[in-house]
């Protein structure tokens, strides 16, 4: 008895945590993106956020192969502290010259990027090991409302605050709740024996080993490479968005949070109906029919020109990258070795921050392309590796 308890306690405290992590995604999403448009528009959007992706790049190595190898409760809070500094950068970046903030804001993500990454593996990791294998689709599933609910909270949260106590404000209030949260991720209790790669092994072998796993296992690398391409999607919207929401719907940030919070509370409600025994299966194996329609939404979306539509429209799309995004981040941790998961997210990090580069480029490579023009070609985009996918999952 003493041992169901402490996983029903385990269980609750990663749906807490799951809720405030990603209310701290919601405030990630809005407040620099908005700090950024206002000093350099989109193209300054573009580099903060590719900021992120060649953050997350660059240190998925060591990130994997640390979360792997070291105690992964303390990872978790190592992360969780370097996200709540990552906010604070953002909160002089108001007040200084174009080039002082472009760096506060490109550090902001870079550091937010090395945090979230950290902590993610390693909680990852954690559950594998306190959830049994047959039940994490299912509770990945749950837990992902807990982390819509968070982000439709954060969005919505951080668009009212900017308006109401401005960014600088808005941005210390954000890290001391960041600060405060590493005392919950103290509170798991961590299983008696985790699962983790030899000490002795460097990181280069270490990651090698990762890598030949992957390729020699098609049914986890699609499930990787699906995760990358559903965070891709919301690199696009967070990229696109502000410069979206003031040149096509003449709005302003109200509107971008009003947006970014029906998408997620939409997308909650889809995931609630998803994680139902009934529907849990038949979502596992259609996630990247749920893809495809993503990317059909991001293509729709580029030709909407009034507020309302843009809110129908885009909470639309939040369903199905909402649903897509937990299924095939609970398929993940159903097939791969608990003992490589930090490494594989790792993977999955690489390729969600090439695709990141790729992404946020475009302002810079066609500085004058409308944003929903560049909506329809990401939606294009992920309709095509959504497709690929597929064909690759068929003949593997």
């Amino acid at each position: 008895m003493p041992k169901v308890s402490g996983v029903k306690s385990n269980k609750v405290l990663f749906a807490i945590i799951s809720f405030l992590s990603f209310l701290f995604v919601g405030f990630g999403i809005v407040l620099p993106s908005w700090v950024a448009f206002h000093i350099g528009g989109s193209r300054l959007v573009g580099l903060v956020l590719m900021s992120s992706s060649v953050t997350g790049m660059v240190v998925s190595p060591f990130t994997g192969h640390v979360v792997d190898r070291r105690e992964r409760r303390q990872i978790a809070m190592v992360g969780q502290a370097i996200r709540a500094g990552a906010l604070l950068l953002i909160a002089p970046a108001p007040f200084a010259n174009d080039v002082a903030a472009a760096i506060l804001l490109m550090a902001a993500a870079g550091f937010g990027a090395l945090g979230y990454a950290l902590q993610d593996g390693a909680l990852a990791g954690l559950l594998q090991a306190i959830v049994p294998a047959e039940q994490r689709v299912a509770f990945v599933m749950r837990l992902s409302i807990a982390r819509q609910i968070g982000l439709a909270a954060g969005t919505g949260i951080a668009g009212l605050s900017i308006a109401r106590f401005g960014s600088s404000m808005s941005a210390v209030g954000f890290t001391a709740m960041a600060a405060a949260c590493v005392f919950l991720v103290w509170m798991i209790k961590t299983p008696g024996r985790e699962v983790k790669s030899p000490q002795s092994e460097g990181m280069l072998a270490s990651s090698r080993e990762a890598l030949t796993y992957l390729v020699s296992n098609s049914m986890c690398l699609v499930a990787s490479v699906t995760v990358g391409v559903s965070f891709a999607v919301i690199k696009i919207t967070n990229l696109l968005l502000p410069g979206f929401v003031v040149r096509a719907l003449d709005g302003n940030s109200s509107l971008f949070g009003t947006l970014e919070m029906m998408a997620a509370i939409c997308g909650t409600a889809a995931v609630a109906i998803a994680s139902l025994p009934r529907f849990v299966r038949h979502i596992e194996k259609h996630t990247l029919f749920l893809l495809t329609m993503t990317g059909l939404a991001l293509v729709v979306f580029s030709f909407v020109r009034t507020p309302f539509t843009a809110v129908i429209v885009y909470s639309l799309a939040g369903m199905a990258w909402s649903v897509t995004r937990s299924a095939a981040n609970g398929h993940l941790l159903t097939v791969v070795d608990t003992g490589l998961m930090g490494r594989v997210q790792a993977f999955t990090t690489l390729l969600t921050g090439i695709f990141g580069v790729v992404i946020f480029l475009m302002p810079l490579i066609a500085p004058e392309t409308a944003e929903g023009t560049l909506y329809l070609v990401c939606g294009i985009c992920v309709i095509a590796a959504a497709l690929g996918l597929r064909s690759r999952g068929r003949t593997s």
